[in-house]
């Protein structure tokens, strides 16, 4: 049962990290900046020259 929830949580996390990376992109395709929380997610630091960067994206 270990490894199934091993498996289960490791696909868990996948699909939050594939979640943050599609709504991010959407945001800076839209000309929005992302959301502070899908860029922690996918390793990036959000600073304000991050943030102005991708708003101008």
């Amino acid at each position: 049962m270990t490894a199934l929830r091993t498996a289960l949580s490791r696909f868990r996390a996948f699909l939050d990290v594939m979640d943050a990376a599609i709504t991010a992109s959407a945001a800076v395709r839209s000309h929005h900046a992302p959301a502070m929380a899908d860029l922690r997610r996918l390793g990036i630091e959000p600073t304000r020259a991050t943030m102005a960067a991708m708003s101008r994206a």
